[in-house]
């Protein structure tokens, strides 16, 4: 924000937080979006758990995968990771090289 055309940006608050951890209460967040994050977390399955705790019902969580990233995953993968963690897919979108999966929490 240091930047002078960013200095009147007032809606938004950054948060630091830990996958396994994140800072929210229970059911709190419309939406948890994750770019080229995902299979860098060691334990996916407890951060996709997390994402959907302090998601509200309904709430979407968004992830995004780039290739050339060095872990890529293809977008089967994502599904599978995030259908197994109990969400439900809503959207796929993009093509190889930039896909991103919408998942609904039920």
């Amino acid at each position: 924000m240091s930047k002078p055309e960013n200095r009147d940006i007032s809606n938004i608050k950054l948060i630091e937080g830990n996958a396994y951890e994140l800072p929210f209460e229970n059911g709190s967040l419309d939406m948890v979006n994750m770019v080229t994050v995902l299979q860098e977390v060691p334990d996916r399955n407890k951060a996709l758990q997390e994402a959907k705790r302090v998601l509200k019902r309904g709430g979407i969580l968004a992830v995004t995968e780039l290739f050339p990233d060095p872990d890529y995953p293809w977008k089967s993968t994502t599904i599978k990771l995030g259908s197994g963690a109990g969400f439900v897919v809503d959207e796929i979108s993009g093509n190889f090289f930039n896909y991103t999966v919408r998942f609904k929490k039920p």
